[in-house]
Formats: C-alpha cells, structure tokens, sequence
C-alpha cells in the first residue's frame, strides 16, 4: 500500500480502539476510479467472530433512500411515469391517502418538505396486524400521520416520507420496491449482492437463491443490535424497527450491501451525470434529481453537505456541490459532482449502542477529510 494512503487504514483502526464500531470498510475514488480499499475489525464484539472483509456486507439503513426509493422514481420518471412535481394524489388510492397529504408533492417528500414527522413507531401498530398486510400498511400508516408543519416552510428529515414514496413507486411499478430494484436497476447494473432482505412469511422457508447471499450466512453480516424488538437477529436483519415490521422491505430503510456495489452505484451515478446512459439511469433524470430544487436545501432525495464546513459530516474539502447520505447504522457516502471524488464508508457503529452518536459523527469527517488530502497527494 503506498504511504499516501497509510493513514486511511491507520484511521480505521483507530476506530475500532475508539469503539466507534466493530467492523468497517472504505473505499475511496476520484471521478468512478476506485483508488483505496480497505477493512478493518470483527463482524460482532464476540472473540469468536470473523473478520470483516471487503466482501461483508452491512446494513445500510437510510442509503436505502437515495439507493433505493429514489432510484426507482429516477427510473420510472425516466420513462415518462411521474414528475417531481406531481402531487401524491395522482398516484395514491384517495381511499387511504388523507385530503392533506393529496397536494405533497414527490419533490417535497424528497426533500423532507412535506410538513411530515421525522418519526414515529409504527412498528408497533405493525406487529399487531396480521404479517401478510403488514407491508401495504406502513405506507398507510404513514399517510394517517398528522402533519407537524405547513408543507415547504421548513426542512425536518422524515423517514415518514420516503415510506409513501415507496408506495408511489409500487402503484406506478405493479411491483414491490425489491422486486423493482432487483430486476430494474441492480442487476442491470451488475450488482449481484446489493439489495432487501425480505423477512419470511409464516410457513415460508428462507430464500436463497437469486444471487444473493443466503440470511442463514450470518458469518458474512456487519452486526448490528437487537434494537427495540425482541428476538431480532442483529445479523442479517433489518435494524431498523418500522422497516423490519413491515417484513423487512421500506422506502426508507431495508437495503443491504457490501462495499464495492455501494461504491460502483455510486460511480454509475457520477457517470450518468456527466452524460453517459448508464443501464437504467438516464442523464437528464441523474441531473434532475441530483440538483437542489428552487428553496430546497438537499437535492431529492440526497444529503448534501451544509453551509458550515466545519460540520459537514463529508468534511471540509468536499464542494457544495456534492451529494450524499448517512444511515443510523453508521453508513455513509459522499460524491463530489465537482471534482469526482468519492467515498464509502461502512461501519456497524450501532453494534456498540445505538444512543451514542458522538463518536461516528466525529469520524466520519475525520476520514473524509484524510481521503481528500489522500486524493490530491
């Protein structure tokens, strides 16, 4: 390994003294090329466990919004389908879907405009339902939810959202966010790992088929916690309490991946918005969703890294013009749509406690910053 990138790995294991996790792994690039790779740690705090690897796989909790939801409405507004501008009421049922929330539009919810919560534990309305109606109900769920704030008065990030915008993407698709994901836009692109890990159904046995690593594989999974409900593996299933009730496939949480798909989306991402058809992603629906609409202060869908450089949590060398995402579990990724570079970060900081967030927030500019400096080296 040259020395220019010595102190990425030296920062990973920092991380692991430090207990902000137990397994982590970055990878950086400039402009789709991957430049450094690297893991460090254990898949769980156990003795026995194995070592992450660049192969393990994490779950990604709120990537799922730009990786997931969003690409799909990129998608299908590539194909003519909807518009960022179209109101929730021309796709959604009335017959579930409340008077107020008919005139939110798609570009509101992805820009946590709606007026929408930014959380509420649905779950447990969830798991008092029969488990086949559990995935159709969170969206109504949801939607039932009073708003807290006039629609686009303010910005208040809500998973709440991105649960109906599943639902947008499921009425349009005649198929469920997996399924379109799967067969739509991961493996067109070559990803064979990347995606949901829905929960069997009673008197269902556990899928292993369809390229895709088998759940009883708990050896290849970043742990992370049992969390809120009882009985829940912390490897192999969603975190995530709402997504996992509703059987482990929401708009704003559920997806899994390792590392190198993460990163090689993301650079289909930058290619597609520079102006290739990259697969299913068209330039012109990349540019629109990854630019930051008039009084919106994310792009739909994506973070974007703030006003103050000194709390970015893509750090201080990262443009404005820059596009990314944080998930609870302590994953993240960043593009530069100026200067291309890009990172991945992938941790189980969760595994350690999900209350303290002191620590990754810490570090995560901390790498981000070594691996622009890395870059320009």
């Amino acid at each position: 390994m040259s020395d220019r990138w010595a102190p990425l790995q030296k920062l990973l294991e920092a991380g692991l003294s430090q207990d902000v996790f137990t397994a982590a792994v970055a990878l950086v690039g400039l402009k789709e090329e991957l430049r450094w790779e690297g893991a460090a740690g254990a898949l769980s705090r156990d003795p026995q466990a194995a070592a992450a690897t660049l192969d393990t796989v994490f779950d990604l909790a709120s990537l799922t919004k730009p990786l997931a939801t969003t690409l799909a409405l990129m998608v299908l507004a590539d194909r003519g389908r909807l518009d960022p501008s179209t109101p929730l009421g021309e796709i959604l049922p009335a017959a579930w879907l409340p008077p107020d929330k008919r005139p939110l539009t798609l570009s509101r919810l992805l820009t946590h405009r709606a007026g929408l919560p930014a959380w509420r534990p649905l779950y447990q309305e969830l798991l008092a339902a029969p488990p086949e109606a559990r995935p159709t109900l969170l969206a109504r769920l949801a939607a039932a939810t009073p708003l807290e704030y006039p629609p686009d008065t303010a910005t208040l990030y809500s998973d709440l959202g991105f649960m109906l915008l599943q639902a947008v993407v499921e009425n349009l698709s005649g198929r469920n966010l997996d399924q379109f994901c799967r067969e739509e836009i991961y493996r067109p692109l070559g990803l064979k790992i990347l995606g949901f890990i829905p929960l069997p159904q009673p008197a269902q046995t556990v899928p292993t088929t369809d390229n895709r690593q088998p759940k009883t594989e708990n050896r290849i999974y970043a742990a992370t916690e049992p969390g809120l409900i009882p009985g829940r593996s912390p490897a192999g299933e969603v975190h995530d309490e709402n997504a996992w009730a509703a059987g482990g496939v929401a708009g704003h949480a559920g997806l899994f991946g390792p590392g190198r798909e993460v990163f090689h989306l993301v650079a289909c991402l930058y290619r597609a918005y520079n102006g290739e058809q990259v697969g299913p992603l068209a330039p012109a629906a990349v540019q629109l969703f990854l630019t930051v609409p008039a009084g919106a202060d994310r792009a739909c869908g994506f973070d974007t890294p703030g006003p103050d450089p000194a709390t970015r949590a893509a750090g201080r060398y990262f443009s404005p013009r820059s596009v990314g995402h944080l998930g609870f579990t302590g994953t993240s990724f960043w593009l530069d749509l100026d200067s291309g570079q890009m990172v991945v970060l992938l941790t189980n900081r969760v595994h350690l406690g999900r209350d303290d967030k002191t620590k990754i927030q810490a570090f995560r500019p901390r790498f981000h910053e070594a691996a622009s400096r890395a870059l320009v080296s």
